[in-house]
């Protein structure tokens, strides 16, 4: 009975739905390649409304499906759902019967403003690539950098005369975002160091920060050069490059800024998604009443 109401799909489907997403939407390869990972074992004949739900409720009880990673599965397969509605493979848009779960959003992890400083200050200019990796630090925290935005940037993108870098963010979305002194001070050690320490064929290439074999710096470099100054600045607990950019937000966020210009700076599409700060500080602010104020005191006795 269930086979009498499948649909039947196109073998290509998955590829010609990415290749809509490239162009309409702008996603970038590894977003449509992770959107690919997660509907492909959804999508497996027979393709119905109630095999699909047998098949999402079995790999929802996978231990490694956490509340997370499903909502991510939800959003790509209703965006799949709604391409197929919307492109008259089914009869109804069945993207409207899954909505995201409810998880806890952990707390992202952010440094004092002295601890970010020291991270950055402790890392040494003599070790080798010093002057590039502190670099990179300085663009993760001095500019709120994603790590890909950073280890993408390009030469041209870098107005030094005017003092902004101009970043490519998600989608290819520009924007353009100020640095100050401690930044400059960086980029005017590194250039000189880029043309004349690394091969001319590196030289060559467009991007700012260069690996030793000339592409650009890996995210997975990118790691080892923020562990590695954690653990130089003696931090104990794990710092990844985001806890850098969650900082940044957070520290220009308690200093006053307006969290529309906030948005703009750290490349939200959406105000909501800059506005989880305000609610990490929120519960940071409410512990330290609890704790300092007389009368919140007075009532713990």
């Amino acid at each position: 009975m269930e086979n009498a109401h499948a649909i039947h799909l196109p073998k290509d489907i998955l590829h010609t739905w990415t290749q809509y997403l490239a162009m309409e939407k702008g996603l970038a390869p590894a977003t449509l390649e992770a959107y690919r990972h997660d509907v492909s074992p959804l999508v497996e004949a027979p393709f119905s409304l109630p095999a699909l739900q047998d098949r999402l409720t079995t790999l929802s009880q996978a231990a490694e499906w956490q509340s997370i990673t499903l909502a991510r599965k939800l959003s790509a397969l209703r965006s799949f759902l709604r391409f197929l509605y919307e492109q008259g493979y089914l009869p109804e848009d069945w993207s409207a019967f899954w909505e995201s779960p409810r998880f806890w959003r952990k707390v992202p992890t952010y440094l004092t403003p002295e601890e970010a400083n020291h991270l950055i200050d402790a890392y040494p200019l003599d070790k080798r690539h010093g002057p590039r990796n502190r670099l990179l630090l300085e663009l993760l925290y001095s500019c709120g950098l994603r790590v890909s935005e950073a280890c993408h940037l390009e030469l041209t993108d870098v107005l030094l005369n005017e003092g902004f870098l101009r970043v490519r963010g998600k989608g290819q979305k520009m924007r353009f975002v100020p640095f100050g002194p401690k930044l400059q001070q960086a980029l005017e050690v590194y250039l000189p160091l880029r043309a004349t320490h690394y091969k001319p064929a590196a030289q060559a290439q467009p991007y700012l920060l260069l690996s030793q074999k000339g592409g650009p710096l890996t995210r997975i470099q990118a790691y080892t050069v923020v562990r590695e100054a954690a653990k130089l600045a003696g931090l104990e607990r794990p710092i990844h490059p985001h806890a850098l950019r969650h900082s940044y937000a957070t520290h220009l966020l308690l200093a006053g800024m307006d969290i529309a210009y906030l948005q703009r700076l750290l490349g939200h599409s959406a105000l909501t998604t800059t506005q989880h700060y305000l609610h990490y500080l929120a519960s940071d602010l409410a512990q330290m009443v609890q704790r300092y104020h007389p009368r919140a005191k007075a009532a713990l006795k």
